[in-house]
């Protein structure tokens, strides 16, 4: 029961960072531009939501996490790089929001399988996020099973990541120590 606490805490952590920076105040927002006959072929980019102060406070979700440790693990399988991405974000915004708010945290993320292939050195455009979070104190694990598989060597992954055994033992293992489980 207290792991799916946590879990749905970490949830409504992660949809109010989400949705803190998507709504502009009533005197903030102009009048719509007159829409124009000609087709535009020039897509902007999406704006990027910043925010400028932590959104948990010592009386967020009745004090649940004063005084505690927040442990998490994030697991990602996939070979697709736009969910290393959203599960790298993920982990971002609730390193930001516990980090400087400031709270005590332990944050790992297991990749196995396929996912294996986001820690190598060669041509990683993940590598500056990556390394970033590393700094905040994120341990990465990659799956040894999964690396002979693919026949990746150790000396071509990224040198912060630590090699476990087996990516399903490692979640397992957290999970027993008291870390929700994350899968984005």
């Amino acid at each position: 029961m207290k792991k799916i606490w946590i879990l749905l805490m970490m949830v409504m952590i992660s949809g109010s960072l989400l949705l803190a920076g998507c709504a502009k105040k009533p005197s903030e927002q102009k009048p719509a531009a007159p829409k124009s006959s000609k087709p535009k072929s020039i897509k902007k980019a999406p704006m990027k939501v910043k925010i400028k102060k932590p959104l948990l406070t010592k009386s967020s979700y009745h004090g649940f996490f004063n005084n505690k440790v927040v442990k998490v693990v994030f697991q990602v399988s996939s070979p697709n790089p736009k969910k290393w991405k959203v599960a790298l974000g993920n982990m971002n915004d609730i390193i930001w929001e516990l980090h400087y708010n400031p709270k005590k945290y332990k944050v790992v993320f297991v990749a196995y399988g396929p996912a294996d292939k986001m820690f190598l050195k060669k041509n990683n455009k993940l590598t500056p996020v990556i390394e970033k979070l590393y700094k905040h104190n994120v341990r990465f694990d990659i799956c040894h099973v999964a690396m002979i598989k693919l026949g990746i060597k150790p000396d071509e992954i990224l040198p912060l990541v630590h090699i476990t055994p087996d990516g399903f033992y490692a979640i397992l293992h957290y999970e027993m120590q008291g870390y929700s489980y994350i899968k984005p």
